[in-house]
């Protein structure tokens, strides 16, 4: 039998793994006995055949837990902490099109009944994340190198989102089954390139090794070991990844019935996220179901509009926003939300968001006092006002708009970035630095005070280096034209 994957997968993959994208967990699968294509046991000519079958209805049920240390840099010392986590997902799936053996194309759909995530850092810090019910229903789509995951029925937010991209996920899995038909069970095999950033959850590698071989084989199942090693970068953040483990396949059904993997980790701190070395043990089961009247829904073929795809971000004010997938929440608290974008791993902006003195209803902050605060905080960087407006009426909003720019040291771009917006200057991690910048660089900062007709304002503060704004352009009014007020 031909090696039909890899000619279709050509030149596809995650950009050829040299450009940074958004995080993602990517896509394969299966489902109910009776749909099954392609799922052989022993061809005639004795080769061994293992894959996996198309439009498959199954039930997959994970569990994994994480423990290691944290590293948050700072001063002259970092801060290393402990951390430990616990992660179970239960969900059924269809697979609703595309090639079963490629991320391109894939279209399926998926009803969490369970997922959630707890984790501790130190000895008393403990978050959990949970989707909630409303958001358990999920269409994804292979496009571009991602497993693009939306809800047809909520939008979700950033948190639901990286909750859902879990490493190991049963989808990428089945990237690990051979290509090609098997001349004989002692024989090794390598995988496409996009399986395994798909499995440990990259945005991209910049090197891999990946490998598989039959270590028990029956006429009703194969068990198979791999080993998987690379680098390359999540969210920013550079990562040396490696993951071993053992698989069961079915081979009437078409399926992975079981999955057992230790993965391990060593990421250094980036825009976005804290330092991490870490070994996680993952463990799922998957079993065929019957129908499922939800899931068989069908979704729509073609890739949702980019409307579709935005998140919904709730301050810990009355504000409500929405905003593309670039942008991760990096700090929140009662005073302040800083969030950033990520431009094909790269930190291009960000955003800082917080509650401004309420007015009476009908008032609003002076446009001359604004302005004084703004050149107040540019100070330090020497920086100047260079334009300024007051659009009125903005979808119910005056919204008093500034522009103000500097020029920087590169070294301190980075710290000009999020110091200009308000914040301290010491204490963000960002860096606009690196090979081929300039001694100086040129920083925008654009201010908005939003002021609602109930009195209530907030202020929206964007920064850029002036090199980032094609990536920047039409960011602003993304935010601006989906702001609400929660009742």
């Amino acid at each position: 039998m031909k090696d039909r994957r890899r000619k279709r997968t050509a030149g596809k993959g995650r950009r050829q793994f040299l450009m940074l994208g958004s995080a993602g967990i990517a896509a394969r699968l299966w489902c109910s006995p009776g749909t099954l294509q392609g799922a052989t046991a022993v061809a005639a000519d004795d080769s061994i055949q293992l894959q996996a079958g198309s439009g498959l209805r199954t039930k997959i049920s994970y569990k994994s837990t994480l423990e290691g240390v944290l590293t948050t840099p700072g001063g002259p010392r970092p801060t290393v902490l402990s951390v430990t986590g616990n992660s179970q997902f239960d969900f059924e799936q269809l697979h609703q099109g595309g090639p079963v053996d490629e991320l391109e194309g894939q279209r399926l759909t998926r009803r969490y009944l369970q997922a959630k995530v707890s984790t501790r850092v130190g000895r008393s810090h403990e978050t959990a994340t949970e989707l909630p019910p409303t958001s358990s229903l999920m269409h994804l789509y292979g496009h571009d190198g991602q497993l693009v995951q939306l809800s047809p029925e909520v939008r979700l937010t950033r948190a639901q989102l990286d909750l859902l991209q879990f490493p190991c996920d049963p989808i990428a899995v089945t990237g690990l089954l051979p290509g090609r038909s098997l001349a004989a069970k002692t024989e090794k095999w390598n995988t496409d390139p996009w399986v395994f950033p798909q499995l440990v959850g990259m945005d991209a590698a910049i090197s891999q090794s990946v490998s598989g071989q039959i270590v028990e084989l029956s006429a009703q199942e194969a068990r198979i070991g791999f080993e998987c090693r690379g680098s390359g970068a999540v969210t920013g953040s550079a990562t040396e990844v490696s993951l071993q483990g053992t698989l069961v396949f079915d081979r009437a059904a078409g399926l992975i019935r079981r999955f057992n993997a230790v993965l391990k980790e060593d990421r250094s701190a980036g825009p976005v996220s804290p330092g991490l070395k870490v070994s996680a043990n993952i463990a799922w089961t998957q079993e065929p179901t019957g129908p499922n009247e939800q899931l068989a829904a069908l979704m729509p073929v073609e890739f949702p509009e980019p409307g579709r795809l935005l998140l919904t971000f709730i301050t810990p004010w009355r504000l409500v926003l929405l905003h593309d997938r670039r942008w991760h929440v990096f700090q929140e608290s009662a005073e302040l939300v800083i969030l950033r974008m990520l431009t094909n791993g790269a930190l291009t902006a960000q955003c800082n968001l917080a509650a401004a003195p309420r007015m009476p209803a009908g008032r609003f902050t002076e446009e001359g006092k604004f302005l004084a605060e703004i050149e107040e905080k540019i100070g330090p960087w020497k920086g100047g006002i260079v334009a300024a407006e007051v659009e009125s009426d903005r979808r119910g909003w005056r919204v008093h708009r500034v522009r103000a720019e500097a020029e920087v040291q590169s070294a301190a771009a980075g710290a000009a970035l999020g110091g200009g917006a308000g914040g301290d200057p010491g204490t963000t991690t960002a860096s606009a630095t690196g090979p081929g910048k300039r001694a100086t660089q040129t920083i925008v900062w654009q201010y908005f005070l939003c002021t609602a007709k109930s009195g209530e304002q907030f202020s929206l503060v964007f920064s850029h280096a002036a090199e980032d704004a094609a990536a920047f352009r039409g960011i602003p009014e993304q935010f601006l034209d989906r702001l609400s007020i929660r009742g």
